[in-house]
């Protein structure tokens, strides 16, 4: 069961950081912190400070747990080690310096909008400051490319990203994005639609809809990815739950993780679309989250997310597209 006012628009929450693109010779940047655009319909980020640094390396943690420690799940070491990997919208970097020492003989390329990526990196991994929403220009095509929860931050991430990254993958090359759904979802009413959570989700999607970025749109990635041409297409649908409600003792671990991965990034979160775009005063929004933090750390509240991985394959020259798979695999949490 979803709980979604009546009129609600159909559009969720995800996405943390712009990205992309870099040629070693481009300028790069340097504030340590991103600002909010004034013009609501511009490009905006999520705050970027040390504090949302340190949650979005709890992100990649919960995230990773989850998937019971992998990494990817495209095949990519099929025909052994990848020689060229790249991670849009890296954050931090954790994914990628992990996947550096996983695949040390792979060329890691990370980027992102903002330069807060460690020194301390494996020496096949190196990190580019560029805009992911603009045109990409890589010499050299890749053998797999990631996304992790990206899709708020871009207008229309089919075209953007997913077309994008078709472009630059060598034939038989792969593509992956692991994103999630802010709705937030019980299987015993125990979130209730006029819940502080479930009027703020409400107000998040709105919001996101009112300025073209939409913060979820997970489920439609598998179409996109076949729309764009991938084959092989397959996908897995996670549950995350919110807390630490969960009985089996790994998910109740996972849960707890993104819990408080959801706590430090709740003001961050509400601020530039309420104050924004909504247009709410700063003190008003921070007493609404009062009630939310409640909600979200409500261990009577039985509620996930829906994480969704996908992942595709670049079809050799002159293959046959087959028709569009069936519909994938689902792992549920309990």
């Amino acid at each position: 069961m979803s709980f979604y006012p009546p009129g609600a628009v159909d559009g969720r929450l995800n996405g943390f950081e712009f990205t992309f693109e870099a040629i070693p010779d481009k300028s790069s940047l340097h504030d340590s912190h991103i600002e909010v655009d004034p013009d609501p319909h511009e490009a905006y980020v999520f705050p970027n400070d040390p504090a949302e640094q340190e949650r979005l390396d709890l992100q990649s943690l919960a995230l990773t747990e989850l998937f019971s420690g992998r990494l990817h799940f495209a095949p990519i070491a099929a025909e052994g080690s990848p020689k060229r990997v790249l991670d849009v919208g890296t954050g931090t970097g954790a994914w990628a310096m992990d996947m550096g020492d996983m695949y040390p003989e792979a060329r890691i390329i990370g980027v992102d909008l903002s330069p807060i990526q460690s020194n301390a990196v494996p020496p096949n991994v190196h990190f580019y400051i560029e805009d992911a929403a603009q045109s990409w220009a890589w010499p050299d095509p890749f053998d797999y490319i990631h996304t992790r929860v990206l899709l708020g931050s871009f207008g229309d991430f089919k075209n953007e990203v997913i077309q994008q990254a078709f472009d630059s993958l060598r034939p038989g090359g792969w593509l992956e994005s692991q994103d999630f759904n802010l709705e937030a979802v019980t299987d015993d009413d125990t979130l209730k639609p006029d819940a502080p959570l479930s009027r703020w989700i409400f107000d998040m999607n709105y919001a996101s809809e009112l300025i073209g970025r939409p913060l979820s749109r997970s489920h439609l990635l598998r179409q996109w990815y076949e729309e764009v041409g991938f084959v092989d297409v397959r996908q897995r649908v996670f549950k995350i739950p919110i807390n630490g409600w969960a009985k089996n003792p790994r998910h109740k671990h996972v849960g707890k993780l993104w819990e408080q991965n959801f706590l430090d990034g709740l003001s961050g979160f509400s601020m530039a679309l309420f104050t924004q775009v909504l247009e709410r005063k700063q003190e008003e929004v921070q007493v609404s989250l009062v009630d939310v933090r409640r909600d979200i750390s409500n261990m009577h509240i039985h509620a996930y997310q829906h994480v969704w991985v996908v992942w595709g394959r670049k079809p050799f020259p002159g293959e046959t597209v087959p028709p569009r798979s069936p519909s994938g695999d689902r792992d549920m949490a309990e």
